[in-house]
């Protein structure tokens, strides 16, 4: 049975039609079934940006530790002022929130863009960004090791993880699949056993021919 019109004007009045009209369609449920489809390809991909984030953050903050020797690398690594202001503002949530500023918290409470910026070319100049690129990433091989490649990907996941976050489009993109690929590779640069465990919750493929019966 096709969707009533009435259906799909309740549906647009409370999504919005600028929302749906993102959603090309022949027709009220070709509209809405690409809609739908969206949200299920975004849930596909939501364990995989979850891995690769909390990896991501955790593998440079131990290897930075390592390179200070177990001290507090965010007091003591040279950083741009825009790093320094996010670490102060990660600070300042921690304690509106009433709890105790630690290392720990900082970290999770950092950004991902926060992260992906040590591969950016300002830090190039800093010895530590070499030593970060060979110890936060163990299994990528050496020619791929680079802050030039880590931060183009690095950057077109955060783009995806945002639009994701913000409830946007994303099932228009031509690199789905080459993100989704790329996604499980730098997962397993990371630790291998994340990727065993990123690999076995992935859905990304199927959720591409995602449809409902309206």
């Amino acid at each position: 049975m096709a969707m009533e019109q009435y259906e799909y004007d309740r549906l647009e009045n409370t999504l919005t039609r600028i929302r749906l009209q993102a959603y090309s369609g022949n027709t009220n449920e070709e509209i809405i079934n690409n809609y739908l489809n969206n949200i299920e390809i975004c849930r596909s991909f939501y364990p995989l940006l979850h891995f690769f984030e909390v990896s991501l953050r955790n593998a440079i903050d131990k290897a930075l530790s390592d390179y200070v020797n177990g001290k507090e690398w965010l007091d003591i690594l040279p950083l741009d002022t825009k790093s320094v202001q996010k670490i102060n503002d990660a600070k300042k949530t921690i304690k509106l929130h009433k709890h105790i500023v630690t290392h720990d918290r900082i970290v999770a409470e950092l950004s991902l863009g926060f992260w992906t910026s040590f591969f950016s070319k300002k830090f190039s100049q800093y010895p530590y960004q070499g030593y970060m690129l060979k110890n936060a990433f163990p299994n990528c091989p050496k020619y791929m090791r680079t802050a030039k490649i880590m931060q183009k990907r690095f950057e077109d996941f955060r783009i995806l993880r945002n639009r994701i976050s913000h409830c946007e489009r994303i099932n228009h993109f031509q690199n789905l699949n080459t993100l989704h690929t790329e996604l499980l590779e730098s997962i397993n640069w990371i630790e291998s056993e994340v990727n065993n465990l990123a690999t076995k919750m992935d859905n990304v493929q199927n959720s591409f021919s995602f449809k409902v019966a309206l």
